[in-house]
């Protein structure tokens, strides 16, 4: 079964520091983490507005359970 993960940008955010990314640069509403050895990563944030099922594929991309 599929479970939807309910996470805004921000905390999203703060996963990705905890694990090591940092930003890079932003491009518009998406904020780029970068992680030596791995593809950057865009998040797009638009403040408190959750991301849903995005949240799941960009802590996947990452490395994060």
């Amino acid at each position: 079964m599929l479970y939807i993960l309910c996470m805004t940008a921000k905390q999203l955010v703060g996963k990705l520091k905890e694990n090591g990314w940092t930003l890079d640069r932003i491009n518009g509403s998406h904020h780029i983490f970068v992680k030596e050895g791995c593809r950057p990563i865009p998040v797009p944030f638009h403040g408190n507005k959750d991301l849903g099922n995005k949240a799941r594929q960009i802590l996947k991309e990452a490395g994060i359970e």
